[in-house]
């Protein structure tokens, strides 16, 4: 078979080699259908997937796989890059004969996730991550899974969507993972409605599982369903309560109430009840929408003050907290958001030897929101008291809308008869583990 007309070949030695012949030392997780491997190809690190012999695997339905996966560009599903299918001829020993045997090597090649899984971030109680790195997560899942359903030629479904195969790359995008052979479904009339409801019931139990921590579901089984929603949302409150009750606060609010809201009528026991991925992302669509107009009627308030302390960012939360772990770079997410109606400037100062930020300056359209990652580079101990005196300041200014990126200088800034400059500061916190 051929796959050159659509994705890079890339030969089993230099696989091999990359991998140091598939050692343990590059294995990075195993699965049910092979075992990945972190390596090193032409600069850029990869995932190489090295696929267990199956039983009744042929080529035909190996050609169906990689073709479909080779036609995925989705900001939320990893992407394929690579690929290996080849014949190698091993001999073995067996009752003092020297056996020849062909062996067939089939090996998908993908983006890696620095970020790793969700998986490792959901605690039994919690989640480590903040709320505008959560909604991020439901939301590029959500996405994510629309493209596959309904933006194909050929329906796609993830028939085991779990944290464990939601990805995070450096800045906590998430990324749709583990498209297995067996989990590459082309859309029939019989089953159709059957893996409509699989796929809802696997994202409403990702959903509470990211905003209710893996024991979930025995507090569930143990509380009636306003309870539980009580539950849920006083703990994300009191997180939310902990960076201020701004305009900021109230969108994670509103965000946390619709996520769960459609969490729990994902796993409803009534089919009929259950949304569709493509009804889900209408309604995320819709809340979005509603918040852009909270945040243009907050921002007609502000738009034309003089007042020294007027803000036209919002960061939030309003101090930066790392849950220290000696020798780890560990990472956290802060929300901007744009309060007034026109585009602005933002540039991140921080201590670069440190820390680091993802993105560190950008262009923001007008009452829209961006997310930064910020991770602390990996530190031998904490320091005394937990005491830490940094700080994280974002610089704003207003700016015409054909500016770019590239012309965010520090002149930018200083600069009063082009922009009007602001300066948010924000303390740094580090947090000891138990």
């Amino acid at each position: 078979m051929d796959f050159s007309d659509v994705s890079t070949v890339i030969s089993l030695p230099v696989l091999v080699k990359i991998t140091d012949n598939f050692s343990d030392k590059k294995s990075v997780g195993k699965g049910a259908y092979g075992e990945v491997y972190k390596a090193l190809y032409n600069g850029q690190e990869i995932a190489v997937k090295k696929l267990h012999p199956l039983a009744g695997l042929n080529d035909e339905p190996f050609d169906n796989e990689f073709r479909t996966l080779s036609q995925i560009q989705h900001q939320n599903v990893v992407q394929l890059i690579g690929y290996c299918h080849e014949s190698r001829i091993n001999y073995v020993k067996q009752d003092k004969e020297i056996i020849k045997a062909t062996v067939k090597e089939r090996i998908l090649c993908f983006e890696y996730m620095k970020g790793g899984s969700l998986e490792k971030y959901i605690k039994d109680d919690f989640c480590d991550l903040d709320w505008p790195i959560c909604y991020k997560i439901i939301r590029g899942a959500c996405e994510g899974l629309n493209h596959l359903h309904n933006e194909l030629d050929e329906t796609i479904y993830h028939l085991d969507l779990k944290p464990a195969n939601i990805l995070l790359d450096e800045d906590l995008t998430p990324k749709l993972a583990d498209l297995g052979i067996s989990r590459v479904v082309y859309t029939t009339r019989t089953h159709h409605t059957e893996r409509l409801t699989l796929q809802g019931t696997l994202l409403g139990g990702v959903i509470i599982r990211l905003m209710d921590g893996n024991k979930c579901s025995t507090r569930y089984s143990g509380m009636g369903a306003q309870e539980y929603i009580k539950h849920v949302m006083e703990n994300w409150e009191r997180r939310l309560q902990g960076t201020s009750r701004s305009q900021p606060h109230k969108i994670g609010i509103l965000q946390a109430k619709m996520c769960l809201d459609i969490a729990l009528r994902c796993v409803e026991r009534d089919r009929s009840k259950r949304p569709t991925i493509k009804e889900i992302v209408g309604e995320l669509e819709e809340l979005e929408a509603k918040i852009k107009k909270m945040s243009l009627d907050q921002s007609k308030g502000t738009v034309g003050q003089t007042r020294p302390d007027t803000r036209v960012v919002a960061a939030d939360p309003k101090e930066l907290r790392f849950l220290f772990k000696p020798r780890m770079d560990i990472s956290t997410c802060l929300q901007l958001t744009n309060l007034t109606d026109g585009f602005l400037a933002f540039k991140i100062k921080i201590n670069q030897s440190k820390y680091y930020t993802q993105p560190n300056k950008g262009i923001m359209e007008p009452c829209s929101r961006c997310y930064i990652s910020v991770t602390l580079r990996a530190q031998e101990a904490a320091p005394p008291n937990m005491q830490c005196n940094d700080m994280f300041i974002v610089e704003s200014a207003n700016v015409h809308e054909e500016f770019t990126t590239d012309e965010i200088t520090e002149e930018c800034f200083q600069d009063d008869q082009v922009m009007a400059g602001k300066v948010e500061e924000l303390p740094i916190v580090y947090v000891a583990t138990n």
